[in-house]
């Protein structure tokens, strides 16, 4: 349709003063061109918009007038916002804290970046509202079933944390309201769920039929006013930069439950602790969940065998079986990237490429 290729070199879609605003300007562009070409269509032709943003997202940066919106001294400083060693954290969560190099932040960058977020959600609002406002123009607003969500948060600087990566809420815990026809007005559902209940949501909503080892529920019976809707427990995994080993993270009757492979597991009870400050993982009366928890995660997958799989398809397992997010250093593993000791698989060949440039 109307997506055309983007190429962004560091000044047309982004640029360090603007982060991503002129990126998400121009699809707002071409959202509106795609609305207006709906005009030509068949009264009865389906059709689907995906918008895509990036902000807000890292660089925290935005134009100086959303930012002038929010004055730094004002906004509100985030809970346990200690660095660079916050000790109540987990060791793996310390490490990736300390991965992230955040040792010299002070109160007033973190002021400066929270007013630079609120910038950049507000400049997404406003673009958000040019689609509507076309949406309502042509008279198809009420008459679409909308889904607004994001693939992730930023801590923030809650627990002493930046960027994704990590199992806390600011990181894993992601704004879902949705809209239309098909939905009930009004209606707030408490039932946690995943983005992985999208696809087969939507195609309910189209009533289409869902491949059959398609992961998740439709959300329709939620939609509809009930508590239910076919999953008891909600699922994530990580597996990326930041982080040695891979952690795995299940939500069910109120526990956020989280393993981290090589070592011990984390367990909050966010119904009487939603800022995830006091772990329980350690308490005698919670031995029973903890096993309950890990023999569900273990209907799912084998974490340790999906741990090594992920490092092998990143290229970080040697010939010998050598573990190098465990033996390297970062200077031998920049030096890696640059001789190509250290080969992506040919899917990653354009990020191959980026590593020897860099």
């Amino acid at each position: 349709g109307i997506r055309k290729p983007l190429y962004t070199n560091r000044s047309d879609g982004h640029n360090d003063a603007l982060g991503f605003y002129d990126h998400d300007r121009m699809i707002t562009q071409w959202a509106v061109d795609y609305l207006r070409g709906l005009q030509n269509r068949p009264t009865d032709a389906p059709w689907t918009l995906y918008l895509g943003y990036l902000m807000p997202h890292w660089p925290y940066t935005c134009p100086k007038e959303y930012f002038d919106l929010y004055d730094p001294d004002r906004v509100q400083m985030p809970f346990d916002c200690v660095m660079p060693e916050n000790e109540k954290l987990h060791p793996a969560v310390r490490e990736f804290q300390r991965a992230c190099n955040l040792t010299d932040i002070s109160e007033d960058d973190v002021r400066r970046v929270l007013a630079g977020y609120c910038g950049m959600i507000t400049a997404m609002d406003g673009m958000i509202g040019q689609v509507f406002a076309e949406l309502k123009r042509l008279g198809l607003y009420e008459d679409v079933n909308i889904l607004y969500t994001s693939d992730h948060g930023d801590s923030c600087g809650e627990h002493g944390l930046f960027y994704k990566q990590c199992s806390y809420d600011g990181s894993c815990a992601v704004p879902l309201v949705m809209k239309g026809p098909d939905i009930k007005k009004g209606h707030t559902v408490t039932v946690p769920v995943t983005l992985a209940d999208m696809y087969p949501t939507l195609m309910d909503l189209w009533n289409l039929p869902v491949e059959e080892d398609r992961p998740g529920k439709s959300w329709r019976p939620l939609l509809e006013g009930g508590n239910t809707y076919g999953m008891e427990y909600a699922f994530s995994e990580y597996h990326g930069n930041f982080f040695r080993d891979s952690w795995y993270m299940l939500i069910k009757d109120g526990f956020k439950y989280t393993y981290y492979v090589g070592g011990r597991p984390t367990l909050f009870h966010l119904d009487s602790d939603p800022r995830e400050m006091h772990d329980l993982a350690a308490l005698p009366e919670h031995r029973a969940r903890l096993a309950a928890f890990e023999a569900l995660l273990r209907t799912i997958l084998d974490p340790e065998a999906v741990c090594e799989r992920s490092k092998r398809d990143l290229g970080l397992i040697g010939p010998n079986g050598e573990d190098y997010t465990k033996e390297l250093t970062f200077a031998k593993l920049q030096e890696g990237y640059k001789t190509g000791q250290f080969a992506f698989q040919p899917e990653f060949a354009p990020y191959r490429e980026y590593a020897k440039e860099r």
